[in-house]
């Protein structure tokens, strides 16, 4: 009888969460706003993730439309509660790339991407910001929380792709 009844507690058991960056460590990476027909994301995300929960990342992303310009730089952070988090770095989008198709901007082009960009982060500035997804439909959204706080506004429509499918940055 008490055989069977921790075989019923084991089976009862819930299995253990998904981890939030699985596909991460299957090679895939995050597209945020996704174009499927155009395969571009607004913002592509390549992670390292080590065995602690920690994470490095390399974010490629579209700062400007007209013209496209896009923006690539290094963060780090971790995974906190079944949330992948990290804290808001300045410094981050100041050492990050700037191009346009490809090559580098000219400097004064440069300079006021870079004071636009930085004025828009301001609010955000060493923050912690976490995402956490659920499913919907073919794909997920992410729940973003700053400082302990949902921020329904700031959710974003997330895909996983696989880099060899020929996804871009892109609006």
């Amino acid at each position: 009888m008490m055989i069977a009844s921790l075989l019923l507690l084991a089976t009862a058991s819930p299995l253990p969460a998904p981890d939030a960056l699985d596909p991460a460590r299957m090679g895939k990476i995050r597209c945020i706003r996704p174009d499927t027909q155009a395969r571009t994301c607004a913002t592509m995300v390549r992670y390292s993730v080590h065995a602690d929960d920690r994470f490095d990342a390399v974010v490629t992303g579209v700062v400007s439309t007209e013209p496209t310009i896009v923006m690539e730089y290094q963060t780090s952070g971790q995974i906190e509660d079944g949330a992948v988090c990290s804290t808001v770095r300045p410094v981050d989008f100041t050492s990050g790339k700037l191009t346009k198709d490809g090559a580098p901007l000219a400097p004064a082009v440069e300079t006021s991407v870079r004071q636009r960009l930085m004025l828009a982060l301001q609010p955000l500035a060493g923050k912690k910001r976490c995402y956490r997804d659920r499913p919907d439909g073919d794909g997920l959204v992410s729940d973003v929380i700053i400082e302990g706080q949902v921020r329904a506004e700031m959710n974003q429509r997330a895909i996983w792709v696989a880099p060899e499918d020929g996804w871009a940055p892109g609006m």
